[in-house]
């Protein structure tokens, strides 16, 4: 059985869940249309990237990208407790200047990661037998 295919499954079905669990809970339970998700996901991917490109852990960039994420969240609460704008409105804004912030990051428009060390990479080096 090949592994790496579905350790691959795993990292890309563990995405889209925390996804779809961010949207389900600012959307249903909050009741905030937070379109700023459409930014933060791939704000988060840039840093990633741009870490993992520049030669640091696959961790450290992981922490730092939930960290941007977490700023991009205050941004947008920012926007609608204290500019009073409306949760849609907030939600727009902040995607619309995470686009110029991700391409701003990564410095340009893609980053191949091939070759480098991920998360996933790290997790086969430390058990070979999977």
């Amino acid at each position: 059985m090949n592994w790496s295919l579905v350790f691959h499954a795993l990292e890309q079905g563990l995405v889209f869940g925390i996804m779809a669990l961010g949207v389900y809970i600012t959307f249903q339970i909050l009741d905030f249309p937070d379109l700023s998700v459409d930014g933060t996901f791939p704000l988060g991917a840039a840093i990633t990237a741009k870490i993992i490109f520049s030669g640091g852990h696959p961790v450290t960039a992981i922490l730092l990208a939930v960290i941007g994420g977490i700023l991009a969240g205050g941004l947008t609460a920012f926007f609608h407790t204290r500019l009073k704008f409306t949760n849609l409105l907030s939600g727009i804004l902040t995607m619309t200047l995470l686009y110029s912030v991700n391409l701003r990051i990564m410095g340009k428009s893609n980053i191949p990661l091939l070759g480098k060390i991920t998360l996933i990479d790290s997790f086969n080096n430390l058990f070979p037998s999977f």
